[in-house]
């Protein structure tokens, strides 16, 4: 699984990170801070998450700029 991000301001799009479907999540018992993400190239926060089973939609996914999915 894939997991990509993008920029509701200026439209970027970047690959984030490959999750493992293997990989367990650790327990602890203190809870998680929230994430917040920021865009790399303008500094907006309104940064949505997306996630794709494959690379190859990840791939498209980024190489296509502007609105839509």
């Amino acid at each position: 699984m894939m997991i990509c991000a993008e920029c509701g301001r200026c439209g970027r799009r970047s690959i984030l990170s490959q999750r493992s479907d293997t990989h367990e999540p650790q327990l602890t018992s203190a809870p998680a801070e929230p994430v917040t993400l920021r865009c790399d190239l303008c500094g907006s926060r309104r940064v949505q998450v997306v996630e794709f089973d494959s690379p190859y939609l990840a791939m498209a996914f980024v190489a296509k700029r502007g609105s839509g999915r």
